[in-house]
């Protein structure tokens, strides 16, 4: 199925690590993202008191295709780029993949020390799962 725009971002997708996004669209910019652990717990961050990765901000630029996700607040710590490919190259099976890269700004060094809070950066695929379910599945993407 062809999708365009943010509604490619949108849904629930799984990394071979287990760890889990949820994506739903609050408007043609603007989704809100929820990144899980493999148990399915939204993964707490150290930098932020430890605030659960629920329900952050993420910005789509429908000119440039790009899709960022704040992982603490706008213009201060990491952000989560998702780019969208239909048949990720080097996935085995060249499915449906969000490829994530995560920066951060440059003033921000101190946060070196969390960059691992994220888990491995594989690639997420598709669940087959319906979107309206409370968690991702490893074992069902």
């Amino acid at each position: 199925m062809m999708r365009c725009g943010i509604a490619r971002f949108v849904g629930s997708w799984v990394s071979a690590s287990g760890h889990c996004l949820r994506i739903k669209k609050v408007r043609k910019d603007q989704a809100s993202v929820d990144f899980l652990d493999p148990n399915g717990t939204p993964v707490r961050r150290a930098y932020m008191n430890g605030a659960p990765s629920a329900q952050m901000v993420a910005r789509y630029d429908d000119y440039n295709g790009i899709f960022a996700v704040e992982l603490w607040e706008h213009g201060r710590g990491f952000i989560l780029h998702l780019s969208h490919e239909y048949d990720y190259e080097l996935d085995e099976w060249r499915r449906e993949a969000l490829v994530p890269a995560i920066t951060r700004y440059e003033r921000d060094r101190f946060l070196n020390q969390h960059s691992r809070l994220f888990g491995p950066l594989n690639h997420f695929v598709r669940t087959k799962k319906d979107n309206s379910q409370s968690y991702c599945d490893a074992s069902n993407p």
